[in-house]
């Protein structure tokens, strides 16, 4: 698995108490009723937005060759599309699924902070990430 895509898993990770990474679909499946076992209903919606999240930053930058500032922008990406498919939830949904963006983004703000403060302290000058 790529680099910028397992920051977005891991950022996700975080908020579900786990540093397990899911490397595939079966794997994404069995992480989410470890950790999410009583919300199925979100399962495949997580799944289509952080992977089309991952899939649009790849193919911007591979074929624009506009590389990702910081892997934390699919995470960004991923509620967004998340936020907007609330909805088509149904009406018992949509709030839940709107806390769990929340908690991922405060979550990952939280963790662009602490990369942020050890990127000054290697002297690290932030490239973009090519994922």
């Amino acid at each position: 698995m790529c680099l910028v895509a397992r920051v977005a898993w891991r950022a996700v990770g975080v908020v579900l108490g786990t540093d397990l990474c899911p490397n595939n679909t079966w794997q994404f499946y069995v992480w989410c009723n470890m950790f999410l076992p009583n919300e199925t209903r979100f399962y495949t919606v997580g799944l289509a937005a952080v992977t089309w999240a991952i899939w649009l930053a790849r193919n911007k930058a591979t074929f624009e060759k506009q590389l990702n500032k910081s892997p934390f922008e699919i995470v960004y990406s991923t509620c967004s599309f998340l936020l907007y498919w609330a909805g088509l939830q149904p009406v018992e949904g949509v709030a839940r699924l709107r806390l769990g963006v929340e908690m991922i983004r405060a979550s990952t703000t939280k963790l662009m902070a602490m990369c942020e403060g050890a990127r000054r302290a290697t002297g690290d000058k932030g490239e973009a990430f090519s994922g």
